[in-house]
Parts: structure tokens; C-alpha cells; sequence
């Protein structure tokens, strides 16, 4: 066999060697993947679909599904009878795996809204109208300021006639019976509210029993994005009768400053284009004569070798006041008098004024020549007669 052959077999058999070494381990890993895959899934309870605040599990609202470890929370429940007959402590929504600590515990399952106060806290209700209630204007879940409004009474320590905040940035935990406007059939509805419960701690708890005890306790409505509190304010008589307190308008939007600017601008700009809807503009009429009368122009004639040329100007509003040669005129015509040109009125009465004095030596000299030229003038045939 030939060198040459013998190399180009022992080439075709090393390809195939390395070939069929790299598809085996291709595979091998590729099983080892699908088998990781299959041993790296933990089974996970999800919610079908939301699920309201205090609602009762059950095993219709559940469903099995194969997560990877990886992707699981900690606390998701994997067991069915975890989770049945239990009720939610927050809002679950479709698909979120259900974790313990979002659970109330099964003995809670018939205790209604206990079972919703957090570790810690107080349930005080506060007795309201259409005033102090906020105009049926608060919900649950609301943020409010408590305030309380004493009259001076020195049997009962109560040493001036005072409004005061005593509670800041406050939950409502219900309005009347109702806690969690989900359930309800008409989520959007209002509620004229006899009793407001408020979410409170301990020291709290006391200070508000003991403010609708002396005076009248009233509920102010606050942004739930602000969450700052300040030295608590009070206001007494003798206030009312002070300076009277600014309003800050640019405070009062939700956009910033800037935004706010903006949206007044394009207001203005929209309600401009909407009154000039449906109306028609009627076209501005100028009598001729005033409107000749009022342009402002002057004319110009440059002198040339045979020819006078005329360059005519006006008054230019749009450049007028302009630092540039020439700003506030524009130049309306341009108009040469020499050959094949047209030249404007002025200028062709001076060639008649010129040609006068021409006409003026043949009367004067009478010479014998001029009568062939003017046969029929009896002046000029007269003329040499009296000579």
C-alpha cells in the first residue's frame, strides 16, 4: 500500500474515533440532565385563583405543581392537608405558591376577625356620624389621624378648651362590620359608617377610649404614601381669632412641580384649541387705498453709464428692530430704464423733460431748410415771409 493512502486511512479512522467519543458523551450527558431535572422538582401547592383575606381554604381552590427546588419559597406547603381548611391572612393570587406564615392556623378557621389582628395589637372601635367619620368617605384599610376635641371642665382636669391630634397614621382595621371590601358584591361602594375600628397598640388603645370618654373623637383621612409624623398639633380659641393660615397649591397635586406645569400648559392649550372649535375666522379686509396708505416704502435710482436703474423698498415687520444690514426692509422690485427695460412713471417723465429744450432752436433760427420738413404748419410757412 502507498504512504499516501495508508495516511489518509489512518486520518479517516481518528476522525471517526473522535467523532464517536464526543456523540457518547453528548448522550451520557444529556441523560445525566433530564435525570438532574427529574430529581431537582419539589411538588407545590399554588392558588387556582385569588384568594380574599379571612376566606376558607379548600381543595378546589388548590392545585398540585412541579417547581424547581431552586425556585421554591421557603414556607410553600407541599401537602394538601396543610393548607385545606385554613384561611388566608393576606390576599393570595392565582398561581402564587401558598406559604405557611400567609395562613391563619386551623383553630382560628371559626373565629372571624380575631383571627386578623397581628401579634401585638388592639381593635378599638370609635363611634362616628357623617362628620366625624369622614363622610362615609373612609374604608378599610385606610390611614387616618385620631383627633379629640375637649371642652375646658376643671372637674375633670381638663384645663382649656383644645383640639389636639393624639393618634398619627393609624390603620382602619374595619368600618362597621365590614373588614376586607373584597368579599363584598360591590367592592366601589361607600359605607355610612355608626362604628370605625382602628388598629392600635396597647398604649394607644387607652388613649383613644380615654379621648371618646372626655370630648369628641374625629377621624381625619390621610395619603396612605405618607407616613411621616410630626410633634403632634392642637389649636385653642384664641387661634381662630390670628392670622389666617396660607394654603400651599403646589403641595396640593399628586404629580410634582414640573409635571404639574406641564399638565396646566397642556390644559390651557386644550381648551384653547376645543373653544376655537366650530368657528371660522372671518378673513381680515383692508380698503386698499388705507392699506397703500399705511405700508411704509421708498424708492432708490442708481446712475449708470446710459441707464438709470429704480430698486423700490418697504418696511419689513417680521425683521424689524434687526441688527443685521438691511433689517426691517425687504426689497420689492427691481427695475431697469435702459435698453428693453420698463421703467416706472418718475423716471420716464424726465426724458420728456429733456427733449423740450431740443424742440425749442428750430423755432428760434427759422433757417429756409426747416420748411420742406413742416409743409403744412402756416407758422413756419409765415415765418420766413415776415423775415
Amino acid at each position: 500500500m502507498r504512504p499516501k493512502s495508508l495516511a489518509l486511512l489512518l486520518l479517516a479512522l481518528g476522525c471517526g474515533l473522535v467523532a464517536s467519543i464526543g456523540i457518547t458523551q453528548m448522550l451520557s450527558s444529556r441523560n445525566a440532565d433530564s435525570s438532574a431535572a427529574t430529581g431537582d422538582t419539589q411538588p407545590v401547592y399554588v392558588a387556582v385563583n385569588d384568594v380574599a383575606l379571612g376566606d376558607l381554604l379548600t381543595a378546589q381552590m388548590l392545585k398540585l405543581e412541579q417547581w424547581p427546588k431552586g425556585k421554591v419559597p421557603a414556607g410553600a406547603i407541599a401537602r394538601l392537608e396543610d393548607a385545606e381548611g385554613r384561611r388566608a391572612r393576606t390576599k393570595l393570587f392565582a398561581g402564587e405558591p401558598i406559604l405557611d406564615h400567609r395562613l391563619l392556623g386551623k383553630g382560628t378557621s371559626e373565629q372571624g376577625a380575631t383571627a386578623l389582628i397581628p401579634k401585638g395589637y388592639r381593635v378599638v372601635p370609635v363611634k362616628v356620624d357623617l362628620v366625624s367619620g369622614g363622610s362615609s368617605l373612609i374604608l378599610p384599610g385606610d390611614r387616618v389621624d385620631v383627633l379629640v376635641h375637649l371642652v375646658k371642665d376643671m372637674s375633670r382636669d381638663i384645663q382649656e378648651t383644645v383640639t389636639r391630634t393624639i393618634l398619627q397614621d393609624i390603620k382602619v382595621f374595619a368600618v362597621d362590620s365590614v373588614v376586607d371590601l373584597e368579599k363584598e358584591k360591590e367592592p366601589g361602594k361607600t359605607i355610612a359608617a355608626k362604628t370605625i375600628s382602628l388598629l392600635v397598640t396597647p398604649e394607644q388603645a387607652v388613649k383613644v377610649m380615654l379621648a371618646s370618654q372626655l370630648g369628641t373623637v374625629n377621624l381625619v383621612m390621610r395619603s396612605p404614601e405618607d407616613d411621616q409624623q410630626g410633634v403632634a398639633v392642637q389649636a385653642r380659641p384664641a387661634e381662630l381669632f390670628g392670622p389666617t393660615a396660607r394654603s400651599e397649591r403646589g403641595k396640593e397635586n399628586l404629580l410634582d412641580d414640573s409635571d404639574s406645569n406641564l399638565t396646566d400648559k397642556a390644559n390651557g392649550l386644550l381648551g384653547f384649541l376645543n373653544s376655537m372649535k366650530g368657528k371660522k375666522t372671518p378673513p381680515a379686509t383692508v380698503a386698499p387705498a388705507a392699506a397703500e396708505a399705511s405700508r411704509e416704502t421708498w424708492s432708490m435710482r442708481l446712475l449708470k453709464a446710459g441707464t438709470v436703474d429704480q430698486v423700490d423698498f418697504e418696511a419689513d415687520p417680521a425683521t424689524a428692530g434687526s441688527q443685521a444690514l438691511g433689517g426691517g426692509w425687504k426689497i420689492t422690485s427691481s427695475m431697469p430704464s435702459g435698453a428693453g427695460g420698463n421703467p416706472p412713471a418718475p423716471a420716464a417723465e424726465e426724458p420728456k423733460a429733456a427733449a423740450a429744450p431740443s424742440a425749442a432752436p428750430p423755432a428760434k433760427a427759422g433757417p429756409a431748410t426747416d420748411k420742406p420738413a413742416r409743409p403744412t404748419s402756416p407758422q413756419k410757412k409765415g415765418n420766413p415771409m415776415s423775415s
